[in-house]
């Protein structure tokens, strides 16, 4: 929300609450001159746009970028974030379940290998 200070109400990281902070260009935050641009996009993924702005805490003189993309592309990383914890979820479980498994092959091939000897046993 813009204010009557000079900046506009958002969150500050530093702060841990919601400052007013004024808009700067992005270049003073990175100290590079290609962020003096606010349109961007991702250059392997062109459909990757949104729009950058350098931001300053007016309480703090934290500085920081922020990106304005479209609620359709966050909603899309959510979703990813969400598959990736169930693969993440499912990967660690698959662990588990293998290491039982290679635990319960050990135990299999010893009680083979009595087998063995008691038949080689009995036959001598």
């Amino acid at each position: 929300m813009k204010t009557g200070s000079g900046g506009t109400d958002m969150w500050c990281a530093v702060c841990e609450s919601i400052r007013t902070c004024k808009a700067i260009p992005g270049a003073e935050v990175t100290a590079r001159p290609v962020d003096y641009v606010q349109r961007r996009y991702h250059g392997e993924h062109p459909d990757l746009r949104w729009f950058q702005r350098g931001r300053r805490c007016l309480t703090c003189g934290n500085e920081f970028l922020t990106g304005e993309a479209p609620l359709k592309f966050l909603f899309e990383l959510v979703e990813l974030r969400d598959a990736l914890g169930e693969i993440k979820a499912h990967a660690e479980q698959y662990i588990v379940e293998s290491e039982k498994a290679a635990d319960s092959l050990g135990q299999l091939t010893k009680s083979l290998g009595v087998l063995r000897a008691l038949r080689l046993y009995k036959e001598a």
